[in-house]
């Protein structure tokens, strides 16, 4: 009986080892797998998202358009107004904001490789995309996060900015993102938590419906509401005037 139990135990830490995941490509791969990110992103054209949004300036609503080849439209609304939006043409990114800033000093239009990589950090599918558009990543090691441990993926994009995800090592899912950001009035810290995957209608693809950032601003807690794909986004969504 004792040599049973002690071979029992052995194959269980054999099949530990195992599912240890040892690479971000194998940490990736997995979060594609079960986001169902992985076999139906190929067959999106055009996807657009909703969601509301609270924070300590109130609540608002969120709508962002992503089309493929990848452009992208932003726009935040708070009382029926616009207050912020972004767009990405292919090639210009230009944002306007009614807090101040806007396309003036500080915030200029960007082009080139520069623009895509901002506006592509958006894109909900990034992890599917990055070998083609010249993305790196590596294993960084492992924490916890809510206290589960999680792996690190340290990811740098074409233009060298860097920040970190991490993965739930028993689900595969993404359940946070850290950053170090730069502004006209410096660099400040960002955490990006993820929680409640489900597919929404209209959608094989599992989404997290809440986000909560932490960073510059206070606490963001976002909500999304809404998702449709391959409604046939028109040209003019993401035109910079």
């Amino acid at each position: 009986m004792k040599k049973v139990i002690v071979f029992c135990l052995a194959f269980s830490s054999l099949v530990v080892r195992a599912q240890e995941l040892t690479t971000s490509k194998e940490v990736i791969n997995k979060y594609l797998e079960v986001t169902k990110i992985g076999e139906n992103y190929k067959a999106i054209t055009d996807i657009t998202l909703n969601s509301t949004s609270e924070s300590q300036r109130g609540v608002a609503e969120t709508e962002m358009k992503f089309a493929v080849p990848f452009k992208s439209s932003m726009s935040i609304f708070s009382n029926g107004m616009e207050v912020m939006s972004s767009k990405y043409d292919g090639n210009t990114l230009a944002r306007k904001s009614s807090f101040g800033g806007g396309n003036g000093p500080g915030q200029q239009p960007k082009t080139g490789e520069e623009a895509k990589a901002e506006a592509l950090r958006t894109f909900p599918f990034l992890e599917a995309i990055y070998d083609e558009n010249g993305y790196t990543h590596k294993l960084a090691g492992t924490e916890n996060v809510n206290d589960k441990p999680a792996y690190v993926v340290e990811v740098t994009d074409p233009t060298k900015k860097t920040w970190k995800d991490y993965y739930d090592k028993a689900t595969g899912l993404k359940v946070k993102t850290f950053s170090v950001n730069e502004s006209p009035r410096g660099k400040f810290e960002s955490t990006v938590l993820y929680e409640n995957y489900k597919a929404l209608k209209g959608s094989p693809i599992l989404f997290a419906l809440v986000k909560k950032q932490v960073g510059q601003m206070g606490e963001i807690v976002s909500e999304l509401q809404s998702i449709k794909i391959n409604k046939g986004l028109k040209e003019k969504d993401f035109e910079v005037k």
